[in-house]
């Protein structure tokens, strides 16, 4: 892939919600998904940008081997990705420390492609969006692959029969700010291209812009934006209640 295209493929999925800051400045606040000023879920925030993914990939590679070490480690890419507020930081975030610890001690609790695809599925009914898309667990694995090869350390590769808590998260959100697997995933994907086989220019990653946004990109994002402007606390402690439930999150049946 030539670097120009290599270029605008990773603008794309890593930098889609910068794009999406924008658009929600416009429609329900400062930040992607969440409330404008004077809603209830103002205090809710969360993002992931191509500089989140940057520093998250960048993350000392340590081994969790108990719930010190996991807290650390999620404590570290809430960071990295700006999380706060009483449900995602509050109540998500210590649930993800459990839930990557469980992962670490048993590996067959990964969540499974098939079970991201679903998650994705639910948003895409929750969100309303005009013309859903569909996900299959192979989808899912097209992009992990591809994005494993840019990110190895954020996202699982190939070799893994799915992924930890935390990086099935990022999954989704990438997938659901990108309308589902861009074409230019699948493609990279076919070549089976190794992990951190990929390299792009940290400081030319927001020179292009996003030219190339397809309609489902645009309807998810607005229709993601608009969904959870509009929810109450009760009704965020829920769906992110459902999301863990639908991934098989240990710990789930906390929230």
């Amino acid at each position: 892939m030539r670097p120009q295209l290599l270029l605008l493929f990773v603008l794309l999925i890593a930098g889609a919600m910068l794009i999406a800051k924008s658009l929600n400045s416009q429609v329900s606040g400062p930040e992607v998904g969440m409330a404008a000023e004077n809603e209830p879920m103002t205090g809710e925030r969360g993002y992931v940008s191509p500089k989140s993914l940057q520093t998250i990939n960048s993350l000392p590679d340590t081994k969790i081997a108990n719930l010190d070490d996991a807290q650390a480690y999620v404590k570290q890419v809430a960071a990295a990705c700006g999380v706060q507020g009483p449900i995602l930081a509050g109540e998500l975030l210590p649930r993800l420390a459990k839930a990557e610890l469980a992962t670490a001690q048993d590996p067959s609790q990964l969540v499974s492609d098939d079970r991201l695809a679903e998650a994705f599925n639910f948003l895409s009914d929750q969100f309303q969006v005009p013309h859903p898309q569909r996900l299959t667990g192979t989808d899912v694995l097209q992009f992990r692959t591809t994005m494993s090869a840019i990110y190895p350390h954020v996202f699982s590769p190939k070799s893994m029969s799915g992924s930890r808590p935390v990086q099935a998260l990022i999954t989704l959100h990438q997938l659901v700010f990108n309308g589902g697997v861009p074409e230019g995933a699948k493609k990279v994907a076919q070549k089976d291209p190794q992990p951190g086989s990929l390299k792009i220019d940290p400081s030319r990653s927001r020179a292009v812009p996003d030219t190339f946004t397809s309609p489902a990109v645009r309807e998810y994002r607005f229709s993601a934006i608009r969904y959870f402007a509009g929810l109450s606390p009760q009704q965020m402690r829920s769906v992110v209640g459902s999301i863990t439930e639908i991934m098989a999150l240990p710990g789930r049946g906390e929230l």
